[in-house]
């Protein structure tokens, strides 16, 4: 015969089950958002691989406008330029330059042109880089970001700058009207020169399984302490 018996307890019980709902119920909350992220990722690439299309003419969603591809023509406000610090293709620290783009119509742009080295940065020593013709420019829309709570802050009078806050740049660059998005200018194949253009990334994260894993798995730990501490010896 077996020589244990099961004799629940009632508080332990009560506290068990609670727990236990808890958990499957975070559980498959994780299972739901990993579904919908799964979704917007699908989403976002079927977006940034899309025919570019003209520039919004507001924008009133940004994150339904995020990595939109769009084409823009205008000409670059070269002499407010800003360097933001970037790490390049190789892992070399440089700058990504962001320069107004004014269009025809009056509007205003903010392109991240691209990626240039530490060596490069002043603009004396890259003349080929100041494009003063109109351009065209294809690439995808990116929303603005505040600063990480470990990161430096932006250096605007040095022209040192660690994050994307639109507005303060806008402001800088005397462009308060500016587009509230950046446009990331699409890498030409043929280019082989600075700046290295083509600088969007796709770091969505996805750890939705992992986390709901987690909860089924505390889950089923929480039932077996609960099993094992109520079966005693006859």
């Amino acid at each position: 015969m077996f020589p244990y018996q099961f004799k629940p307890r009632l508080w332990p019980t009560l506290a068990t089950i609670l727990m236990l709902i808890s958990l499957l119920l975070l559980g498959n909350w994780q299972l739901e958002r990993l579904h919908w992220k799964l979704s917007l990722i699908e989403k976002i690439q079927s977006r940034a691989v899309a025919v570019a299309v003209d520039l919004p003419a507001v924008a009133n969603d940004i994150d339904a406008l995020e990595y939109l591809a769009v084409t823009v023509t205008g000409i670059y406000d070269n002499s407010v330029e800003i360097t933001m610090y970037s790490i390049g293709p190789n892992g070399e620290p440089g700058y990504d330059l962001y320069t107004p783009l004014v269009m025809a119509d009056g509007r205003v742009i903010i392109i991240n042109r691209g990626w240039v080295p530490e060596q490069i940065k002043q603009q004396e020593n890259r003349p080929q880089s100041l494009v003063s013709a109109e351009v065209t420019i294809d690439g995808l829309l990116r929303k603005p970001w505040g600063k990480l709570w470990y990161g430096p802050e932006n250096d605007i009078k040095n022209n040192f700058w660690f994050y994307g806050d639109l507005k303060t740049i806008a402001k800088t660059q005397g462009y308060d009207h500016a587009f509230p998005m950046f446009l990331y200018a699409n890498k030409i194949k043929s280019d082989n020169s600075y700046p290295v253009a083509g600088r969007t990334e796709f770091n969505i994260v996805n750890n939705h399984l992992d986390y709901a894993l987690t909860w089924f798995g505390l889950a089923l730990v929480l039932v077996g302490i609960y099993f094992i501490a109520h079966f005693k010896k006859k």
